[in-house]
């Protein structure tokens, strides 16, 4: 349940001690202790029951299939844990929004991982947008494209009954929470077009939403690209612009950003990949009283009602109505 890079960011906060481990591959296992020696002799179970029964603990790291993460989220909220899950919380709205509710009946932090909000150039564009740098937004369009249905072929995430989704339910969860976050305003309606091209999961995606304010959202997830990853933002406001894109030959860098404002163009320098905060210490911040949650089970809601109002209009062949989820966590998770 934890991967390495998450026990990383923990553990180099100072205030963790791992005390479990549950994976039901000893592959996995073994090749997180030799990563990370901070597992290396804590207990290991195969699988999250045996190890909510077995020792005690504070908080859990969910990285599980995507179908697991409401069973496994809920099964230690119960045990009143703090949990920080991978995307999505859940596969469902109505699980998400149980995960929600229980949450803060138990005042129990719960972050949903989704990164990007922490990347420098998405941090830069919502600041700019919060600043009033670009006017009124009136439009947002996202494009992510990755060599998805190669990458993940024979594994969990091609098993509907593991993964509850393909290639948006997986790295479109990410771009649908970029797309809300940005937007900064609940959605009303979606029409969407999915496609598995003869894969056991969806690939190719594309969505068009309406937002309060008639604000139009575009958003593109290509599952099947001939390079690793292609990802771009446009963000067209009442006075200004902001463009992002990053490069398919070093996709792991952060993107440029293009800021179109007061009648010229703004290519900031000292935009940082990934800036020191991350989802872990900031969800650690947020138990220790530091800062708010950076992502809340309610910014998982809005993702969860989106990605299913698009299969839906995607089944259907017709526009979807999304209910209104009350305004909780629209700000910079900086």
């Amino acid at each position: 349940m934890v991967t390495g890079w998450h026990v990383g960011n923990l553990m180099e906060s100072g205030e963790v001690e791992i005390v479990g481990v549950a994976d039901p591959s000893e592959k996995a296992r073994e090749s997180l202790r030799r990563r990370q020696p901070a597992v290396v002799g804590v207990p290991e179970f195969e699988c999250a029951e045996e190890l909510y029964s077995s020792v005690e603990f504070d908080g859990v790291f969910v990285g599980t299939p995507h179908t697991m993460h409401y069973s496994h989220v809920m099964g230690a909220i119960t045990k009143g844990a703090h949990v920080i899950c991978e995307k999505p919380l859940a596969c469902t709205p109505e699980h998400t929004r149980e995960i929600a509710a229980e949450a803060r009946a138990r005042d129990l932090v719960v972050t949903v991982s989704y990164q990007r909000r922490l990347d420098g150039a998405y941090t830069y564009m919502r600041n700019a947008i919060d600043n009033g740098e670009i006017g009124d937004v009136q439009a947002v369009s996202i494009t992510c494209g990755q060599n998805w249905r190669h990458g993940t072929a024979g594994s969990w995430r091609q098993d509907p009954a593991l993964s509850g989704g393909g290639m948006l339910m997986d790295t479109g969860s990410h771009m649908i929470d970029v797309l809300l976050w940005l937007a900064g305003r609940n959605p009303q309606s979606v029409t969407a077009i999915v496609d598995h091209l003869g894969a056991p999961v969806d690939i190719n995606s594309t969505a068009t939403v309406r937002f309060e304010g008639d604000v139009q959202g575009q958003l593109t997830i290509i599952g099947d690209l001939p390079t690793t990853w292609v990802e771009s933002v446009l963000v067209a406001g009442s006075t200004g612009l902001l463009r992002y894109e990053n490069d398919p030959q070093h996709p792991w860098r952060t993107g440029n950003v293009c800021h179109f404002k007061e009648g010229g163009i703004h290519r900031p320098l000292d935009i940082q990949p990934w800036n020191p905060p991350t989802t872990d210490s900031l969800w650690l911040g947020a138990i220790r009283g530091r800062n708010p949650n950076p992502i809340p089970p309610e910014d998982g809601v809005r993702v969860a009602d989106l990605t299913a109002a698009m299969y839906r209009s995607a089944h259907e062949r017709l526009p979807q109505d999304l209910v209104e989820i009350p305004d909780t966590a629209m700000t910079p998770a900086t």
